[in-house]
């Protein structure tokens, strides 16, 4: 395992690159008012803050790192607007946000602008949720089609500005074969619109090309349909000419369209939202190769990720200029914990741990990525360890205690969930996890009723919180309110299709209902994502058996049989045997 991951665990061995990468990325997180990518990655500054550098970072000998620091604001009114736009961000005053930054040309005032649009629309569908079990599609379907159409303009099929040099009714192929033309005999020169950014990028330095800023602020740039093939084949053979011109040595005039790595993220996000998963795929691989240290694409990248098959395609996508970013593995270990491959990650991040510095053996996320990994096999001593260590490192840090208090509540040990839930109600009573830890407590007490309020408080708060949404099934079986908990593991599955606790809850109540055929289905799912899983292989085997296929229940009992404790398999397989 440590030969296959040896090109980047050089970079956890001598952190200094790492802390360089997190000064200038952590800067444009906050700049951006990204919080959660923000607080990730001022968790692991803190970890590195006696690593040198301490402010600024030079690298000049190394071909493939140069941080680039973004130009300053180029005028007063620049400066105004986007500090006017922030204020209101931080007031979530979104339309008064969207408003003062609309026209400016400056990266961060234009992410405000288009973010804080975005988070209208978001807003307003959760607001407008009469029914909590109703869909996460947006209300206003046409202004949210309209904000992706623009960010799929400016990111993805090209700049708006260029439309006016070519007529509509031209046709494509004959447009693609004259620019084709144009670009052997010329150097592409092309003025964009998309704003310039400080990068942090990892691509050589011949690559990286400079470009004059131009601001447009107070003047509205000129909208015009195009068809959206044709921008691609356009944008497409740009690309592919400017990329010739590098590989040529003649690149002093070309001038490539610099791309906003956070747009191109938020851009994705919306993608996601209407179920174009493919695309936005693409354009996450796209952000993350240009700012490969924004968590927040990875994390969004993990949610769109269907199979290891998806996974080892994507791991080869990201891994074609060889860089192997330190990031990136962060990313295959998170990866193989939500796949429940847990030795697999648990190898990881204990490599990352001894043949790294020392200095990561006190970062909390990567403790409670490790109790997370442990919680996943069922080791329940070692994970409340290392939860109770987490506490330790950051007590005001309550990620994944709500996980915590399903160990506890697994336990049957009622007097320290009653503990974690006044300690964490204690930090903060309106976070999800906190409610989580509140309705596991009350669930424990045999109240369900409160139980279901805490948690609808939770999926209200977040309606994408798997856990929260599993939790809720939990009480509406307990409650025997059938229909309540197949909607609730539905919406479990819809948010994470791999969520094994939601497909064997599923199975358990088509088991109630008597269905065994429709609990055969979801119980076979729950083992594909569990096999090593004995409570999984029980439940299939009595499916298999209610359906009389003894031979495949038999086999089923064969698998769970090296974890029979007290003797029960051993007597399910005996009865399957008289049978025959």
């Amino acid at each position: 395992m440590a030969n296959i991951y040896l090109p980047y665990l050089k970079f956890f061995k001598d952190p200094l690159l790492i802390k360089a990468e997190l000064i200038y990325a952590l800067q444009e997180s906050r700049d951006r008012c990204l919080h959660q990518s923000t607080k990730f990655l001022s968790e692991l500054m803190m970890t590195l803050k006696n690593i040198p550098p301490y402010f600024e970072f030079e690298n000049e000998n190394n071909e493939f790192i140069r941080f680039e620091l973004e130009p300053a604001f180029t005028n007063l009114e620049d400066y105004l607007v986007y500090f006017k736009a922030r204020a209101y961000y931080d007031l979530e005053d979104y339309p008064s946000c969207a408003h003062i930054a609309k026209y400016t040309n400056n990266s961060k005032s234009m992410f405000l602008h288009y973010m804080a649009r975005y988070l209208s629309m978001h807003n307003e569908c959760i607001y407008e949720r009469t029914n909590l079990f109703d869909s996460f599609k947006p209300i206003n379907m046409r202004a949210y089609m309209e904000l992706l159409d623009e960010l799929l303009i400016l990111n993805v099929y090209g700049s708006e500005d260029d439309s006016d040099e070519e007529s509509e009714d031209e046709p494509q192929l004959q447009e693609a074969s004259d620019l084709n033309t144009v670009n052997r005999k010329h150097s592409i020169q092309e003025v964009d619109s998309t704003p310039k950014g400080r990068r942090c990028s990892r691509r050589p330095r011949s690559l990286r090309i400079e470009k004059a800023t131009t601001t447009t602020l107070g003047k509205k740039t000129k909208m015009t349909k195009r068809n959206n093939t044709a921008k691609k084949v356009k944008v497409t053979a740009l690309a592919a000419q400017s990329e010739n011109s590098m590989s040529s040595g003649d690149h002093k005039d070309v001038r490539i369209k610099r791309e906003d790595p956070y747009l191109l993220w938020l851009t994705a996000v919306m993608l996601k939202r209407i179920d174009r998963c493919d695309e936005a795929v693409d354009i996450l691989v796209r952000a993350i190769q240009i700012q490969p240290c924004y968590w927040g694409a990875w994390i969004e990248l993990s949610t769109l990720v269907k199979d290891l098959h998806m996974l080892d395609a994507l791991n080869v996508r990201l891994n074609e200029s060889k860089e192997h970013h330190w990031m990136h593995l962060l990313f295959i270990a998170h990866m193989y914990v939500d796949f429940q491959i847990t030795d697999r990650a648990l190898n990881i991040y204990n490599d990352i741990w001894k043949m790294g510095h020392t200095v990561f053996q006190d970062w909390p996320y990567m403790q409670a990525q490790l109790a997370i990994a442990h919680h996943n096999k069922r080791e329940i001593a070692t994970a409340i360890v290392s939860f109770k260590t987490v506490m330790e490192m950051d007590p005001f840090r309550i990620d994944n205690l709500d996980l915590l208090s399903n160990l506890m509540y697994v336990c049957t040990s009622p007097d320290e969930l009653v503990v974690l839930s006044k300690y964490v109600a204690s930090i903060d009573r309106y976070r999800q996890e906190t409610l989580c830890v509140l309705g596991n407590m009350y669930s424990l007490k045999c109240d369900h009723a409160k139980s279901v309020l805490y948690f609808k408080k939770a999926v209200r708060i977040n309606p994408f919180n798997v856990t929260a949404w599993t939790l809720l099934g939990h009480e509406y079986i307990e409650m025997k309110n059938s229909y309540a908990a197949i909607i609730s593991y539905r919406q479990a599955l819809k948010i994470n299709i791999r969520d094994y606790r939601a497909w064997y809850g599923l199975g358990q109540i088509y088991e109630l209902v008597k269905l065994p055929n429709y609990a055969l289905f979801y119980f076979t799912h729950a083992r594909d994502l569990r096999p090593r899983d004995y409570r999984m292989l029980v439940s299939l085997g009595d499916m298999f058996d209610r359906a009389d296929r003894i031979f495949e229940s038999m086999a089923c009992f064969y698998k769970a049989l090296f974890y029979d404790t007290d003797g029960t398999i051993m007597l399910k397989l005996a009865k399957c045997i008289i049978f025959i």
